[in-house]
């Protein structure tokens, strides 16, 4: 959705139940259509995935995606990772108790090191409040993404930009409203995945023809498609 019309600038139908791995491809997609290189995406934290988020950096993408909470063995928020503060000086965490983690070991994948992690043992068999920290009866492991740095960086922008982010529902939120509710689209009338991709664009055309409608005014767009035609036919 572009922010100052409201226009759909893409679509895309998929069959995944969830919105992971989305990000990158849309905002790319999205990104080449409009031919911008400043480029700045919202979206919830549906979105969020580490690989969609680092590409989008790497294609100097701006993102502002809320974080997402991820919990420990035991279910206390006080002692979920995010409540581990990292030292990048000395390279390594805090916990919530006050004791260091210390670097252990690196974590690969397909023979390609993924991330990194910290533990102190010694500190975990003695500390009072292991039972709210872990199961594990060596004690707590905090796993720290290779490009944690970009990730951080990432929502420190978002919530210094939540008024930006909040606006994210005014603008993606609109063509739902307008399409299901107005116009009682509300579920698909065709199967299978080229037909409903047919469907929906029929959807968000109609959509964006009225919008264009209501942003110009019908003289102005015969005009236009007047002087086009011109243009092609020389």
């Amino acid at each position: 959705m572009d922010a100052k019309h409201k226009l759909i600038a893409d679509f895309k139908v998929t069959n995944q139940p969830n919105d992971q791995r989305q990000l990158a491809p849309m905002a790319l997609r999205s990104k080449k259509i409009l031919g911008k290189n400043d480029f700045t995406v919202l979206a919830d934290k549906g979105y969020y995935h580490i690989h969609d988020l680092v590409y989008c950096h790497k294609k100097k993408i701006t993102t502002y995606v809320p974080k997402k909470a991820y919990a420990n063995s035991t279910g206390d928020k006080q002692f979920f990772p995010d409540k581990f503060s990292y030292d990048s000086k000395d390279n390594c965490y805090y916990c919530p108790a006050g004791h260091r983690l210390s670097y252990y070991q690196s974590k690969k994948e397909d023979g390609k090191v993924v991330g990194y992690q910290y533990r102190n043992r010694k500190a975990c068999q003695y500390c009072p409040l292991k039972t709210r920290c872990s199961k594990n009866a060596k004690g707590r492991t905090i796993f720290r993404q290779k490009d944690q740095d970009i990730l951080d960086d990432i929502d420190r922008k978002t919530r210094e930009n939540l008024k930006t982010y909040k606006l994210r529902q005014m603008i993606v939120e609109h063509p739902f409203g307008t399409i299901k509710r107005a116009w009682g689209a509300s579920y698909f009338l065709t199967r299978r995945k080229a037909s409903v991709s047919a469907e929906m664009a029929l959807s968000l055309l109609a959509y964006n023809l009225k919008r264009v409608i209501n942003i110009l005014g019908t003289e102005e767009i015969i005009r236009r498609l007047r002087e086009n035609k011109q243009a092609v036919l020389v």
